[in-house]
């Protein structure tokens, strides 16, 4: 019998635990994700429990509640919070969902500057600016 010996120093499990550029960003995306979903699921739970379970069930197109503001206008959303209404707390948990990407896209243009490697910095750049433009065009 012949026994193999196995290099563990390199690969997911490896880089995973080092806490680099790509695992700041792995979390970034994963309690930005999981946030987010908390916060839209609270928010759901405060409409059913304004408006009942059987009224959401049974007749959706009839529900009021809904917010009548722009929900893009952070200062709205939070406006709305106070006292909560279910729909600022869900508005929230989108917009979060929404940045979690963006922040991720930030922090990889930090990263490949810091790397000095130009031509994924140049890639990030562009990313985020069209993120941006995005964000811009539809607000209007």
């Amino acid at each position: 019998m012949s026994s193999v010996a196995v290099d563990r120093s390199t690969g997911p499990q490896a880089t995973a635990g080092t806490g680099g550029p790509d695992a700041l960003i792995s979390r970034v995306l994963r309690w930005g994700v999981m946030t987010a979903a908390a916060i839209i699921l609270s928010g759901v739970a405060l409409f059913v429990a304004h408006a009942g379970l059987r009224a959401v069930l049974l007749s959706p197109e009839h529900l009021s509640g809904i917010s009548e503001q722009d929900p893009h206008a952070l200062r709205v959303v939070l406006h709305e919070l106070l006292p909560p209404q279910a729909a600022a707390v869900t508005d929230v948990g989108l917009l979060l969902l929404m940045a979690t990407p963006v922040v991720s896209v930030a922090i990889a243009a930090v990263t490949f500057a810091v790397r000095r490697d130009w031509l994924y910095l140049v890639l990030a750049g562009f990313v985020f600016t069209m993120l941006m433009i995005g964000f811009a065009v539809g607000r209007t």
